[in-house]
């Protein structure tokens, strides 16, 4: 197989896995699972030796603190599997992967294909850029990062399976706008324009606030002006099953969408909205540059002057194409970041 060409399902199958990635809303279990369905044998750790919120938050600070913990992680990993000969080893966002990991899995497992793959800015990782020499391949969901780093290819991000949804015909929907999402940066106060224009439209909405622990909501009611009066209980700290984000999803016509400021990658809830042909309200104005972009289907706005034109809510859902449909399924990323 020549580099650049993507491989088939059949080369995945009876092939080993070393998979890494951190926990986010149990997607990277999901990639696991398809693996596995499609014949390989995986083997799956969280790519952070830190796992708690506290501990994650120290980390973006101080990236460093955590330096001889995660070398102990890696370690006893690599203990645990020096028998194995794996095929490929895939890492996600490798924040707290050592330099002295990635040297290693070279002499351990000499015949492992080491592959990349970031769905957050690299502008958000620390050090990844050094990194990057490690790997034989490398792909992230950041049109700007690829654009920067001639090594990284781009390749966004994918519906889970539950998220393969036809379009409704009948046109009924319990919600007109939905959200659901991590609480950051200035996500808040975008999300409460909105609400507020909803509530004047007469807009039946949906609202899932997701904060990962009580310090973080304590912190941002010191740290940010827009949570000082906001009660406890409009957030949850439990998050929502992947079946549950779908149900509601499907019942709601338009999704709203408030990348992080520093992110220009579309998110995970952004592609799934092409899985399930929904609406969607986004804040990322790169979207129009993507092949599924269609004005009938996707509003952006502007984060500081939230304004919800009433022909974009008239207008009927555009079908993408069927190829372009299944190009962003979760098992056409598996089979593009492992080529």
């Amino acid at each position: 197989m020549q580099r650049g060409e993507t491989i088939s399902e059949t080369e995945i199958s009876g092939k080993k896995i070393l998979f890494f990635s951190p926990a986010f809303f149990r997607y990277e279990n999901k990639i696991a699972d398809k693996m596995r369905e499609m014949g390989a044998i995986v083997d799956m750790y969280d790519v952070r030796s830190v796992k708690s919120a506290f501990g994650r938050a120290i980390l973006k600070v101080f990236p460093s603190v955590f330096k001889k913990r995660s070398q102990k992680y890696y370690d006893d990993i690599i203990q645990e599997n020096k028998e194995k000969d794996y095929d490929y080893i895939l890492i996600v966002k490798c924040d707290m992967t050592p330099v002295s990991t990635l040297k290693k899995f070279r002499t351990v497992y000499p015949h492992a294909k080491l592959c990349l793959n970031l769905w957050d800015s690299v502008e958000n990782i620390p050090g990844i850029t050094e990194k990057f020499k490690y790997f034989d391949t490398l792909h992230s969901f950041d049109m700007s990062d690829c654009s920067k780093y001639s090594v990284l290819k781009f390749r966004p991000l994918f519906y889970a399976d539950e998220f393969q949804k036809p379009i409704k015909n009948d046109g009924s929907y319990k919600y007109e706008i939905s959200f659901m999402g991590t609480i950051h940066s200035d996500r808040y106060a975008a999300i409460r324009q909105v609400k507020e224009i909803a509530e004047e439209m007469g807009l039946s909405c949906y609202w899932f606030l997701y904060l990962q622990s009580n310090f973080i909501y304590w912190f941002y009611r010191i740290i940010k002006k827009e949570f000082r009066r906001v009660p406890k209980a409009e957030f949850s700290f439990e998050k929502l099953e992947a079946k549950e984000i779908a149900a509601v999803v499907e019942q709601s016509r338009i999704i709203l969408d408030i990348q992080h400021p520093k992110q220009t990658g579309l998110t995970m809830r952004t592609i799934e909205m092409v899985g399930m042909n929904k609406k969607l309200i986004t804040t990322n104005t790169l979207i129009k540059k993507y092949d599924f972009y269609h004005p009938n289907n996707i509003a952006v706005i502007d984060r500081n002057n939230i304004q919800i034109e009433q022909s974009f809510l008239d207008a009927p859902y555009k079908l993408p194409d069927r190829d372009i449909y299944e190009k962003y399924s979760l098992k056409s990323w598996i089979l593009e970041v492992l080529k």
